[in-house]
């Protein structure tokens, strides 16, 4: 039997990395502690937008420096069994892309730190002089001009690189807020924490997992019982989209 194309779409922070990067690495540079609290709530609840949130984060960044933030995201480490997982993707023929809500600069700090080829999506940090204070903010070249809550549009990114056509499945695999919409696109979804209960309670049918072990394994028991398969309602959705715009 024909081995299916899969199209495997990861979330970076939390999801290839064990801690939020963005959190635990940039969030070190923000003293108002109760503000950045109540920006994620805010972000968490719905209440705003992941660019307004972005932005209102980078704007909470004081005294930054890349130097110390260099040693902050040398401090990141990966999922135990991401390398293991690329491996095997490798082997299959199985097309890995990163998507993130996160900036490009520690992203690509941490692949090169592990030797990681692997494209990725995100948005872009930018800085600005202030008075002799170095202040962050970001450009967002992958959003939807017709969406304007999400900074980096993870659904344009899976339907564009999945093609229907030729039955490739579409593999999602996250853990957060920022996978919420995409969630809905997929053919086949892996899930954790937030996204679960999203997941849960908008009836999208997921896979729960803890790493990127349980991933590989359940996917190599779908294939080998011939189980992968499009899921209707993400087709239907990914179509809608490419010709509704």
């Amino acid at each position: 039997m024909k081995s299916p194309k899969l199209k495997i779409f990861c979330d970076f922070d939390g999801t290839v990395t064990k801690k939020d990067v963005w959190v635990d690495a940039l969030g070190r540079f923000i003293k108002d502690t109760n503000e950045f609290d109540k920006v994620c709530k805010d972000f968490s609840e719905g209440k705003i937008t992941s660019r307004i949130c972005i932005k209102r984060e980078l704007g909470l960044v004081e005294d930054f420096d890349f130097n110390v933030f260099d040693s902050y995201i040398d401090q990141q480490e990966l999922d135990d069994y991401f390398l293991d997982f690329v491996k095997y993707c490798s082997e299959n023929d199985f097309d890995i892309y990163l998507l993130s809500e996160g900036l490009d600069y520690y992203i690509k700090y941490v692949l090169n730190k592990f030797n990681i080829e692997l494209p990725y999506f995100c948005n872009t940090l930018t800085t600005v002089n202030n008075d002799g204070k170095l202040k962050l903010t970001c450009d967002f070249p992958y959003s939807d001009e017709h969406c304007n809550s999400c900074g980096m549009s993870k659904r344009n990114i899976l339907i564009s690189n999945t093609n229907d056509l030729d039955k490739e499945i579409s593999v999602f695999i996250g853990d957060g807020v920022s996978d919420f919409c995409v969630s809905h696109y997929a053919d086949i979804v892996f899930a954790k924490h937030s996204l679960a209960s999203y997941c849960w309670k908008n009836n999208i049918t997921y896979f729960d997992y803890k790493n990127f072990a349980d991933v590989k394994n359940k996917l190599t028991k779908l294939i080998s019982k011939g189980q992968i398969k499009q899921r209707q309602n993400a087709k239907t959705l990914r179509k809608e989209v490419l010709f509704g715009g």
